[in-house]
């Protein structure tokens, strides 16, 4: 209930800021609508000295877009482009899109990648994740880091934000269009990383490369892009593979606008990572009073608890940075799928039937160098290799997790078979040549019948080569006396085979004793370990 109170309270508050009266500085009329332009009214366009015109007939305004202003002045917005390198990393030079003398100045190294960080809306350049993701970039490798601040144009009304980062993203192409001119910067070396309508924003500069210098960015990472006036436009609206030679999407908030969702769910770049589905994220269902115990502020809480599964995106890439764990996803049609097993195995040489996986986050270029080197594309059968991946997260930091495939099967033998059906629910505890994983829940409560064969996908830390588990069984006691059991429920397991993603392993263990009433400890059913089919 919290949970979605939250995601409608914030819901709420795009609705009152989209529809904003506040006046524009534009003489023409602040904004447009769908109901206008189909009725043949002709907006024009605004048009700004040295970025050129932005027009707000279709496709900027459409039926999912019924609103569409034009962007406020330049020098209203006044973008703020930091320039951070490993050298100066704490102090920022401002580089100015249309003053040569900021990039002659500034210590850029233009043989270096760059890394271009955009924030999204009620936002600004100053937020702390910005600066982690500044300062772990460069404890990663010896880069340039630009950081976009354009809080000049992030404030209500929304609509007015989504207008603003079209020229905010204008004016960030002509800048790396003049650090490739005079410099020697190269496009295909520089990597836009967005939120929200920072998502979009990073699409706008790709596209302005392409349209006015004949560059093509080389990558886009867009976290949770934003949903609002962007879900079902036109490509040219907003973010589209085509914006750069590898667009990595990761969603977090993508379920209905109607109950919170601020994230779009449709693919929008080569490779769409969906964790947990994607809609909603573990830990973000917490009440207010426990978010505000994690937190140093009430400020603090009250922003992480209104847009949890928004800001999640960031947090999930920040954390793929240092490279310590993999936050490897899989390819599948639905997350329905995934869960059921249904997808699982990564293709390789020695498993060319497997699926696409590709580590989320700042890593998943390596899938294009590993999967697309001969062909040139990911997924041949795709169009723009749009691939929807899967994975699962944690509920707190550390997020990341690794994944295994459960495949339990009940016993046909005639103590089973006697014995019948049982009501119940399992957990298991993997164990491993590295460590052991905590008690995992599997499955939902069900009935369980003799014979019958149980998949599902977990997450859980990595243990290495597993070797043995215990396995526990048990009944939920309710409160309605009609389901109080007046004796101890009993299953009798044959087998458990657990599939291991990043070891590409499979092992079966039995229990050492078929009945269960509690818990029981499986061992090998033999000494093979065979590689995943």
């Amino acid at each position: 209930m919290y949970y979605h109170t939250g995601g409608l309270l914030l819901q709420t508050a795009f609705m009152v800021v989209a529809n904003d009266s506040t006046p524009s500085r534009n003489v023409r009329p602040a904004n447009f609508t769908w109901e206008q332009i189909r009725n043949g009214v002709d907006p024009g366009a605004e048009c700004f000295k040295g970025l050129g015109c932005f027009p707000v007939s279709y496709p900027w305004t459409d039926k999912t877009r019924p609103v569409t202003n034009y962007p406020e002045h330049p020098d209203k917005i006044d973008p703020v482009f930091c320039l951070y390198t490993r050298e100066h990393r704490n102090a920022c030079h401002r580089l100015r899109h249309n003053d040569s003398s900021t990039i002659f100045k500034s210590k850029i190294v233009p043989t270096l990648r760059t890394y271009i960080l955009a924030h999204g809306f009620l936002e600004n350049g100053d937020k702390r994740w910005l600066k982690v993701l500044k300062d772990r970039l460069l404890n990663r490798t010896d880069c340039n880091v630009i950081v976009i601040g354009w809080q000049g144009g992030s404030s209500p009304p929304y609509t007015q934000a989504v207008a603003n980062i079209r020229l905010v993203g204008r004016m960030s192409g002509y800048l790396l269009g003049s650090l490739n001119r005079l410099l020697g910067l190269k496009a295909e070396f520089c990597h836009v990383i967005g939120h929200s309508l920072g998502a979009h924003l990073a699409g706008y500069i790709g596209h302005t490369l392409i349209t006015h210098y004949n560059l093509t960015l080389g990558r886009i990472s867009a976290l949770d892009p934003a949903k609002p006036h962007f879900s079902e436009t036109d490509p040219i609206v907003r973010l589209d593979p085509t914006d750069a030679m590898f667009v990595d999407v990761i969603h977090t908030n993508a379920e209905p606008f109607l109950h919170g969702g601020l994230g779009m769910d449709e693919p929008v770049g080569h490779i769409d990572f969906y964790p947990n589905g994607g809609e909603t994220q573990p830990g973000c269902a917490d009440s207010f009073q426990n978010t505000l115990d994690a937190e140093e502020s009430i400020i603090k809480a009250l922003r992480r608890f209104l847009g949890c599964d928004h800001v999640r995106s960031y947090e999930y890439y920040l954390e793929s940075i240092p490279d310590r764990c993999e936050f490897l996803a899989i390819e599948c049609d639905s997350w329905e799928n995934f869960l059921a097993g249904k997808c699982f195995g990564c293709k390789s040489e020695i498993n060319p039937n497997g699926r696409v996986c590709a580590k989320m986050g700042l890593r998943s270029v390596r899938a294009v160098q590993k999967y697309g080197a001969e062909t040139g594309n990911i997924h041949p059968n795709l169009p723009m290799s749009m691939l929807k991946l899967f994975t699962i997260t944690g509920s707190k930091h550390p997020y990341c997790r690794y994944l295994y495939r459960i495949t339990l099967r009940i016993s046909s033998s005639n103590e089973s078979l006697a014995h019948g059906g049982e009501v119940g629910s399992f957990s298991l505890q993997i164990i491993g040549i590295k460590g052991k994983t905590e008690i995992i829940p599997l499955f939902k409560e069900k009935a369980y019948e003799p014979g019958t064969v149980h998949t599902e996908v977990i997450a859980g830390p990595t243990v290495g080569r597993v070797r043995t588990g215990v396995l526990h069984w048990g009944h939920q006691i309710s409160l309605n006396i009609l389901t109080w059991r007046w004796h101890l429920p009993v299953i009798h397991v044959a087998n458990i085979t657990i599939d291991s993603l990043e070891e590409a392993s499979s092992i079966t263990l039995c229990p050492v004793k078929e009945e269960i009433k509690k818990e029981r400890e499986l061992r090998p059913c033999s000494d093979t370990i065979d590689l995943i089919n």
